[in-house]
């Protein structure tokens, strides 16, 4: 994939991926830091993983690179994630720290997430609610944007694949003195899938998107800088032969720096329409525009360490059918702080707070964390505590729905927040081209917000369930050669325990593994080969079906286990051309039934890309 911010003249060695504890981060404290000295455990996927994993988009690429994340169909055929417990309302997603507006049962579309001009994506699993507010209860995921190389370039890029899945993606970035910009535009599209087996579902729908964006940097001193940005999105999927269903969404903002403040302004409106065939009408049933204010400040002061200090207004508005009646709109209002505490040459404490408050819900939430890194040699040891939460949305507040006549489903005024308390313990050992990482999570989530059959409404009411416990062991080891192999194994086992009688309606598979193995050769001047095999094991499950109509006609439903394997190899020329050829699904794994929770395979798939750099 051009454009993903690989260097033309990336090493063939493959002890180069040990590199990657020496990246900065900014997602687990908000300061810059090294990855090795960053005491919240934090995952990066770097452009180097990202061009060899072949994934066009966040859902293959976390799948890839993360066991314990499951991908699956939600109503309507909306993507929802299961990451290692946590649905799509308990991961928050960013795009350089800024939130996204629009939802679908409490996930974020997908699909405005694509990988071209990512420099990397990091991921902090555990509560984040004491930086990041609401939705960070069980992590975040953070797409940081690639800056612009010196000089003049343009990218090209094209993919054709399995069931006439296409993508076409032009990156042009400019950069002289002080001023920089990158302009990106993707076409992605796939035909109607026909799954071979029965089903909760019998086709995935033909869908069309295209996502531009555009960033433009000034640096006016050393000192001081203005960030400006723009993107439209537009996604249409043939639901029936009538209508269409038409997502758009409108992003801008823009960002000052001086010294150690950060003031930024972001608007994001996310749109859904039905479009009519026949004649040619759209109509908008749905709207979310937010409107953010962000002020930081942070300053190294000698001997006492990093204070970081800041705070948000956010504007949420929205209009959808599924109100009866007029549009809702909140104001959430916050503050943070944190000390990040270097207390000496082997240990960084970082305590911190954040209080949140939301009009709508009146919720209001003082989140706390603690987090310790001990480092000493070739092993390092952490410690954490952060507290989380997620206010109720307006959705889930005023929520008033008719399901074609049949029943309604309500939202509930009275909702409490959702609220988590997450604890882990991990060590990390790293002797030469070896890294070794092993950890313990605990996650005690309170009041979490779902919905049941409510008798006396004849309907289904969002409510607040009781305490949930999720606990487990991770462990991942790399290996790198010096002869440009690179092997990487991860493996998660997830306890998760609700309340008798509770229903399980989105189970977390107890047992996850992945498997990655790259080999890099540069075998001439500007040639460089590179292969890569991917697998991944997601262990059988039990889980609850629910009845819309009743809790009571809830049954249980084992989901069986499933191994998926891919292989893909790439031939760059002349530093400019680079050809690959992949083969998905190596073991043709066909479920015998397309559960919500099935992989969407209809057995051995493949693709072929050409990328050229001018």
């Amino acid at each position: 994939m051009v454009g993903s911010g690989v260097s033309d003249t990336a090493p063939d060695l493959a002890v180069a991926d040990c590199d990657t504890l020496e990246t900065v981060v900014v997602t687990a404290t908000r300061t810059p830091k090294l990855l090795k000295d960053s005491p919240v455990q934090t995952r990066v996927i770097n452009s180097r993983d990202i061009e060899r994993s072949g994934a066009g988009n966040i859902a293959t690429l976390l799948e890839q690179q993360l066991p314990g994340v499951e991908f699956s169909l939600g109503m309507a055929q909306n993507a929802q994630i299961n990451f290692s417990g946590f649905n799509g309302g308990g991961i928050l997603f960013l795009i350089d720290g800024e939130r996204m507006a629009g939802e679908t049962l409490d996930n974020p579309d997908y699909s405005r997430l694509n990988l071209q001009n990512v420099e990397r994506v990091e991921i902090v699993k555990g509560a984040a609610s004491s930086l990041y507010g609401s939705n960070a209860t069980g992590g975040v995921v953070n797409i940081i944007s690639a800056k612009p190389r010196e000089g003049t370039h343009l990218s090209l890029n094209a993919r054709y694949g399995s069931h006439t899945t296409q993508r076409y993606g032009a990156l042009a970035t400019y950069r002289k003195g002080r001023v920089s910009n990158s302009l990106d535009a993707r076409f992605d599209s796939h035909s109607e899938i026909k799954f071979p087996n029965p089903g909760d579902f019998s086709v995935a729908f033909a869908t069309h998107s295209w996502n531009v964006r555009d960033r433009f940097r000034i640096d006016i001193s050393d000192d001081a800088s203005i960030t400006a940005r723009a993107g439209y999105f537009r996604r249409e999927r043939d639901s029936s032969a009538a209508a269409r269903d038409r997502y758009r969404d409108i992003s801008a903002g823009i960002s000052a720096i001086w010294k150690d403040f950060n003031l930024s302004y972001a608007f994001d409106c996310y749109d859904k329409y039905d479009y009519m065939k026949e004649s040619g009408s759209q109509i908008r049933d749905y709207r979310n525009r937010q409107n953010t204010l962000h002020l930081q400040y942070s300053h190294e002061f000698d001997g006492v360490g990093t204070i970081t200090a800041g705070g948000d207004w956010l504007d949420d508005y929205l209009l959808t059918y599924e109100f009866a009646g007029d549009s809702r709109n909140q104001t959430n209002l916050d503050a943070y702080l944190q000390w990040d505490w270097h207390l000496s040459e082997s240990v960084w404490i970082v305590p911190g707070m954040r209080y949140d408050w939301f009009s709508a819900s009146r919720a209001n939430r003082l989140s706390p964390k603690l987090s310790m890194l001990w480092r000493k040699g070739s092993f390092a040891l952490r410690a954490n505590y952060a507290a989380g939460f997620r206010a109720p949305t307006l959705k889930e507040l005023y929520m008033d729905f008719d399901m074609a006549g049949i029943f309604k489903v309500y939202g509930n005024p009275d909702l409490k927040s959702e609220t988590s308390h997450n604890m882990n313990i991990s060590g990390e050992w790293m002797k030469g081209g070896l890294n070794l990482t092993a950890s313990v999570f605990h996650n005690i989530v309170n009041d979490r917000i779902s919905y049941l059959w409510n008798e006396t409404l004849k309907g289904q009411q969002y409510i607040n369930l009781s305490r949930m416990h999720l606990c487990g062991v991770d462990a991942s080891a790399d290996m790198a050669f010096n002869f440009g192999l690179s092997l990487h194994g991860n493996y998660i086992y997830t306890y998760e325990h609700i309340k008798k009688g509770e229903l399980r309606a989105n189970p977390t598979r107890p047992h996850a593994l992945t498997l990655r193995g790259d080999y890099t050769r540069l075998w001439k001047s500007g040639w460089r080969f590179s292969a890569t095999a991917n697998f991944k094991w997601m262990s059988a499950v039990t889980g609850d079906v629910l009845d819309l109509f009743s809790q009571e006609a809830a049954r249980t439903q084992r989901y069986p286990a499933y191994s998926l394997l891919g292989i893909s190899a790439s031939q760059t020329m002349w530093n400019q051309l680079t050809l690959t050829v992949g083969i998905d699904n190596l073991l043709n794994y066909i479920p015998d039934y397309y559960y919500y929770n099935s992989p969407l395979t209809t057995g051995i798939g493949g693709y072929i890309s050409l990328a050229w750099e001018i």
